[in-house]
């Protein structure tokens, strides 16, 4: 999904340094777990506004966790991130609590926080040298990033875990192991939120204390977020910016909408018939009774694809293309999946809660967390909302009843192009969203998908489909 990566880009995964006065301090303190220590790492910030953007490290600036001892990773956390950590289920499994984990501001999932606007972290990695593998196997002993490709654990900067704490400190990673730990973080801030002033530092640190380092690499470009030509590297702007090459037309009713496009040049957008060019799509919705829900039926929404090699992209709403559900009897949400998607679905938890499988949400081809589908290179969706319409609270809260998005920021859950899990399977399809409910369900979506693959401008197709009840 190239224009994703592209505004992952913007927002500052960028192999240079740059010097503030943050610092790393790096906490311990016993385990629920016997024998073991638990590590917190913490950005400290210097004023209540500035922002946590991302942790990264490639061949430019090495990201290491040394534990020789082992990290403890539960069976019970199927995620790379604090999301798996359910307070459900800490009073039965409190070692939960001791599990490793990276994170932006967050010791759990972003829905049960607090925190308004709070989302979940997001992640690319080098799949030759993935990071992840550190926050999922138990007695991991070593987190290593120093490829070109790299890898990062980021927030958008409208997250609001981004922001510091109390204490004016960002949590950026825990671990639990029964020895030392040592390595070096990087990581990205936007003082007083500002992105063009984003400040990169790099930070060795050995067991607990506060570790402060740091370089400064002046870059020429343009460093302005807004211009077709950004380059989040700049850290001065040489007058180069230029506001055309990625000018085109942002309607999404549009047989030319350009979703790649960052500024409006709508004079150029075309209506009308707009040919085959969505052909050979269409959206099937089955329906079974619900495993663990008496009386409930369980309807799943997937994507027929046109060919094996077309990728889903996203599903959104926004104004002049709604998005709806509509259950006039309520979804069922268990209380024991604390996320908008399937990565909080932990088969380990079937046996305990057998109606976990049937809770409702949002996904990109997955029946669960993307650690745990068998799947190489596979990713749980990114979610990107409007916060005066957000469309997270219909897949989280049980009993709700309808899901509009048609305001003009709009919303979508959405995965790049470089997840496996976005690949349709045996049957050509792909799975987005699961819904259980006592009654009908009905609705109007929007998918956008890359037709074998294909990044060109104008080459994604975007299609709505109306539903009710199961069927094509």
């Amino acid at each position: 999904m190239k224009h994703l990566i592209y505004t992952l880009f913007a927002f500052g995964l960028a192999p240079f340094f740059s010097f503030a006065q943050y610092t790393l301090t790096v906490e311990s303190s016993p385990a629920v777990t016997a024998g073991l220590t638990t590590y917190r790492f913490y950005v400290d910030m210097q004023d209540p506004t500035d922002r946590m953007s991302a942790v990264f490290g490639n061949d430019q600036a090495s990201l290491l966790v040394n534990a020789p001892g082992g990290a403890f990773n539960s069976a019970f956390n199927s995620s790379w991130n604090a999301s798996g950590i359910n307070p459900a289920f800490l009073p039965v499994f409190p070692d939960l609590a001791d599990d490793t984990f990276a994170t932006i501001g967050l010791m759990g999932p972003a829905s049960t926080s607090g925190i308004a606007g709070a989302a979940d972290p997001s992640i690319v990695e080098d799949s030759n040298q993935p990071i992840t593998t550190f926050f999922l196997t138990p007695g991991a002993t070593n987190l290593e990033s120093t490829t070109l490709t790299g890898a990062s654990w980021y927030v958008l900067n409208t997250a609001a875990n981004g922001l510091p704490d109390a204490s004016l400190q960002v949590l950026i990673m825990q671990v639990t192991t029964s020895g030392d730990i040592s390595g070096q973080m990087n990581f990205q801030v936007f003082p007083l939120g500002v992105g063009v002033d984003q400040q990169q530092l790099f930070i060795e640190f050995s067991g607990e204390g506060t570790f402060a380092g740091g370089a400064i690499v002046e870059v020429p470009g343009c460093n302005d977020a807004s211009a077709c030509n950004y380059n989040p590297e700049a850290t001065t702007n040489d007058g180069s910016c230029e506001f055309e090459s990625c000018a085109g037309c942002t309607d999404a009713l549009a047989c030319n909408y350009d979703e790649s496009a960052t500024i409006a040049d709508n004079e150029s957008c075309i209506f009308c018939n707009c040919g085959a060019s969505g052909s050979g799509y269409s959206l099937v919705v089955e329906s079974a009774p619900a495993a663990g829900v008496a009386g409930a039926t369980r309807y799943r929404l997937k994507v027929r694809m046109a060919s094996a090699q077309d990728q889903m992209s996203a599903v959104y709403g926004v104004q002049g293309a709604p998005m709806q559900f509509n259950a006039p009897l309520g979804v069922f949400n268990s209380t024991f999946n604390a996320s908008w998607n399937a990565s909080g679905v932990n088969p380990a938890f079937f046996d305990f809660v057998p109606d976990l499988a049937d809770d409702s949400y949002a996904t990109i081809g997955l029946e669960g967390p993307a650690s745990a589908s068998g799947i190489a290179d596979a990713a749980d969706p990114s979610l990107a909302e409007d916060t005066n319409q957000p469309l997270a609270p219909f897949f989280i809260n049980n009993g709700t009843t309808e899901l509009l998005i048609n305001s003009i920021t709009g919303s979508s859950w959405f995965a790049l192009n470089t997840a496996a899990n976005t690949f349709p399977d045996a049957n050509n399809e792909v799975l987005i969203a699961q819904l259980t409910s006592f009654g009908e369900v009905s609705g109007t979506i929007n998918v956008q998908v890359l037709p074998e693959g294909a990044e060109g401008i104008g080459s994604d197709v975007q299609k709505t489909f109306q539903f009710a009840g199961a069927g094509v």
